[in-house]
């Protein structure tokens, strides 16, 4: 018995719905360990020039722009529900707010140095982040310009020459968020560890709290690129679906002439007298 495709259909919505309360837990859980980290035990957040805690909307944006926004928008035409169009515009969408929280993360952490007189980008996560941040926004804004819906007749080659670069460049800036988020949650600790504000010999609550963020980004990090080669991409489309049953149009077969009347009149009374 040949398999039902509307079965078979409802069967991969269904499992890719899974797939996308999975993965959107595994993109919460360490926003909120995050959120936890800030306000639990680095005192919230603030903006005024003699407030340390500016420095705390830093980790806040970056994780939210880098992490959780780019993770969404990488798994748009996988997992949302959606027809194909749709999909195009919450993946640039969030692409673009994401560009959005990663330049104000840039702005917070640099006004904190330039506030309090520290060096600028002299460890490897700060290397790390400005590079995948200057490369996150380029290409975003990039990828938007070339794959807009304005004019979707013009400039077909290009977007047929573009998409596997778009693709390709995608994945090392998520390697690069992945490695720029770990570096620096931990470069943050450590820093925190050495002032004497967290004691990692006693297992401290913050120490389980940093190491278990940082493991739940790098499991959400590798789910999501298992999903990107595993899960094809699935086109909904917002046309009605063809019926079975087409209609069947018969080509009407040409005159034939009956012997003898090849020149017989069009009156066919005439033609009739003529052959009897």
């Amino acid at each position: 018995m040949d398999p039902d495709p509307q079965l078979d259909l409802s069967v991969k919505l269904r499992t890719r719905t899974v797939l996308l309360v999975l993965v959107e837990i595994a993109l919460t859980i360490p926003v909120i360990m995050m959120l936890w980290w800030v306000f639990g035990y680095m005192d919230g957040v603030g903006w005024s020039s003699t407030n340390k805690n500016k420095f705390n909307w830093h980790p806040i944006a970056m994780i939210l722009g880098m992490f959780f926004l780019f993770g969404n928008a990488v798994i748009a035409f996988r997992l949302f529900p959606f027809n194909l169009k749709i999909n195009k515009w919450i993946h640039a969408v969030l692409h673009l707010l994401a560009v959005a929280l990663i330049i104000f993360g840039l702005v917070a952490v640099f006004e904190y140095h330039a506030d309090w007189g520290y060096t600028d980008l002299y460890t490897l996560h700060s290397w790390i982040g400005i590079v995948t941040s200057v490369g996150y926004i380029t290409w975003a804004l990039l990828s938007v310009g070339v794959f807009q819906d304005l004019e979707p007749r013009r400039y077909v080659w290009l977007r047929k020459w573009f998409k596997p670069i778009h693709i390709v460049v995608g994945m090392f800036l998520l390697f690069g968020a992945l490695f720029a988020i770990e570096t620096g949650i931990y470069e943050k600790e450590f820093f925190r560890m050495f002032s004497g504000s967290v004691d990692y010999t006693n297992y401290a609550t913050e120490g389980w709290l940093v190491n278990v963020m940082c493991l739940s980004v790098l499991v959400a990090m590798l789910f999501l690129i298992y999903i990107l080669y595993t899960i094809p991409k699935i086109v909904v489309s917002s046309r009605p679906p063809p019926t079975d049953k087409q209609p069947i149009i018969e080509k009407a077969a040409p005159p034939t002439a009956t012997p003898g009347t090849e020149f017989a009149s069009i009156d066919p009374n005439l033609a009739a007298g003529d052959t009897q």
